[in-house]
């Protein structure tokens, strides 16, 4: 029998140890004991910077028992599994505590610069790490530090103290299959899986909104969710008859006039009015072209209600080009990376009235994996700064291509068409981070008694790249002004600006709270547009000149409704569902309406089908 076991058993490795036998004993028996610790301690890394500090995760502790235990229990399975595939916990541990470690500070980071958490999908973003980290800025906390300079000490003294599983390879091996066997069964499918999560008070519905996903389960148990959602599963109801009857009695239409405007649509990057910040003054009005242009007599303007804020500028940039809603997609870095084939649109829909469909870009036209999903959604073209630098003279500020380059790159591809042109433009230079650069020009200075001198050193750069873009948005019109051809122009800003970690300068002038209240959360969801034409374009379906209060997914609909431009079955739909609810998503917690009910019920059927279902809609 001796025999036997100890074929199974790893023996104890010899060690000339330079510390007395009986307390390299000890310290061996203790690096053993703290096995199931380390992923304890790791998990309380996790969470504390999920939290952004002790309090709130003292509240998760105590209010979501349920929730830690699940946690608990996903980061004690996965850490035996990997001690069991390597058997030295040096390596595991090693493994479990670097990912810990990165995850804590990239779910911190995320939630500081835009307000959004670490989702499993934004793994898919690792080729664009080099252009991502030229937007980080900002400290962590020092319990965060400390946190992993333990973790670090940890994984030494368990290399120091040859902590390991005592089995051999072909014991350990099978065990770990059987586990994965186990598990795979238990959350083979939608069902089981959100049977299990039940058991512990949790649910798939939770990821419909991640910030209460993040607070209610905690990184891990969020994260967890997300990670079983990614499985694509149709929605509930989803078949060819629902889709037919929510497009019953739409037909499409032809264009009712037979002028064809040029549409440009700019999203203007972060474009805000920086003088909504209570309590701060500036040298001079940072936005007054943007000021007289929503006094004349060709503009409607108001507020954009967009599902990002901070940043994930693609998510209303892909709401506006498709007339769908990301609230039904899983809360991935980028909605282009789920298309699977052609997807109508507002794009498409000019393509197929004879538009050449072009769009731009000054930055790498692989972010947001946009070089392969804008072929998909009907652009004929897309032009990124190398496309354009031998046309255009580019000029940079803050390493980055200034908007009043940009808009000459717009001049170039529209005095070059001959046919009515789609396009869409996007600014960079307001793009975050906001860090004051050396020999940088200021030339509006900002004031605010509340605000620390670093949070204030942020909006005042902000607001001098915002004085540029108002500039750009002035010369833009005067141009559209000068031209013979009918143009209608869309601009808006895609999110209000991360303007410091946690929205500092937000809550330092006393303009929010810390907190997602209704009314502070349709200020951070809220951003300026304009519709501005020069033929006098009207609109029949905004209700006012002024202080229009819109959903990105409606504003193409509006322009193809004032240039009389062919609508979809879809289109028409849509424009239906503005006359009820004009503007909705569900981060600004609102409560539900049965219209809103309906709008939510449409936009996950449509959006699913189009994005990645037969594509019922567009037969």
């Amino acid at each position: 029998m001796s025999s036997f076991l100890s074929k199974l058993i790893v023996p104890p490795r010899e060690h000339k140890d330079k510390l007395p036998p009986r307390l390299m004993k000890a310290l061996r028996i203790l690096g053993y004991i703290s096995l199931p610790f380390f992923p304890l301690f790791c998990l309380l890394v996790l969470d504390y910077m999920n939290f952004s500090g002790l309090t709130a995760l003292k509240t998760f502790v105590t209010q979501q028992t349920m929730s830690l235990l699940f946690e608990i229990i996903v980061m004690e399975v996965l850490f035996l599994d990997l001690t069991l595939l390597c058997g030295r916990a040096v390596i595991s541990g090693g493994i479990m505590g670097f990912l810990s470690i990165l995850c804590a500070y990239i779910n911190y980071t995320k939630m500081a610069l835009n307000g959004n958490h670490f989702h499993p999908r934004d793994i898919t973003m690792v080729s664009d790490l080099g252009g991502l980290s030229t937007f980080i800025s900002g400290n962590v906390p020092i319990w965060y530090i400390i946190g992993s300079i333990v973790i670090v000490i940890w994984v030494v003294a368990f290399g120091l103290l040859g902590t390991r599983l005592p089995l051999r390879w072909f014991v350990r091996l099978p065990i770990l299959a059987v586990g994965l066997l186990i598990t795979a069964v238990s959350f083979s499918n939608s069902t089981k899986s959100n049977a299990i999560l039940g058991k512990f008070g949790m649910s798939f519905m939770d990821s419909a909104l991640q910030t209460s996903n993040y607070r209610a389960n905690g990184f891990v148990g969020a994260f967890t969710i997300n990670t079983l959602m990614l499985r694509t599963e149709p929605p509930e109801g989803y078949s060819e008859a629902a889709i037919d009857a929510l497009l019953e009695g739409y037909s499409g239409s032809p264009a009712s006039s037979s002028e064809k405007y040029d549409v440009i649509v700019v999203l203007s990057e972060s474009f805000f009015d920086v003088r909504r910040l209570n309590d701060t003054t500036f040298s001079e009005n940072p936005i007054p072209n943007y000021d007289r242009i929503i006094d004349l007599p060709g503009a409607y303007s108001g507020m954009m209600y967009s599902t990002a804020s901070g940043g994930g500028t693609v998510r209303p940039e892909f709401e506006i080009l498709t007339g769908l809603s990301t609230d039904y997609l899983h809360d991935v870095s980028s909605p282009y990376e789920l298309l699977n084939g052609p997807v109508e649109g507002f794009v498409s829909n000019y393509k197929a009235a004879g538009y050449h469909t072009v769009a731009y870009h000054p930055y790498h036209k692989a972010f947001y994996s946009r070089d392969k999903a804008y072929g998909n959604i009907g652009f004929d073209e897309f032009l990124g700064a190398e496309d354009v630098a031998d046309e255009v003279y580019l000029k940079y500020r803050r390493g980055l291509v200034t908007d009043e380059s940009s808009l000459r790159v717009m001049e170039h591809i529209l005095d070059a068409s001959s046919d009515p042109t789609f396009l869409l433009a996007i600014t960079m230079e307001c793009h975050q981070p906001y860090t004051p650069m050396e020999g940088d020009v200021t030339s509006i200075t900002v004031q605010n008694p509340n605000m620390s001198d670093d949070v204030l050193g942020l909006v005042t750069v902000f607001t001098n790249g915002l004085h540029d873009a108002d500039a750009m948005l002035g010369d833009l019109v005067d141009y559209i002004d000068g031209r013979e051809r009918p143009t209608i122009l869309l601009f808006f800003g895609d999110h209000i600006p991360s303007l410091g970690a946690n929205r500092a300068a937000y809550v330092q002038s006393g303009t929010t709270e810390q907190g997602d209240s209704a009314a502070d959360n349709e200020f951070y969801y809220s951003g300026p547009f304009i519709i501005y034409s020069n033929t006098g374009a009207e609109s029949h379906m905004l209700t006012s000149k002024k202080d229009n209060k819109v959903s990105s997914y409606y504003l193409l609909e509006i322009i193809a409704e004032m240039t009389g431009s062919a609508e979809t079955p879809y289109m028409q739909l849509l424009a239906d569902y503005y006359e009820k609810v004009p503007y909705y998503h569900v981060r600004l917690d609102v409560p539900e309406t049965e219209d809103i009910k309906a709008l939510k019920h449409m936009h996950e059927l449509i959006s699913y089908d189009r994005i990645m279902g037969e594509r019922y809609s567009v037969k």
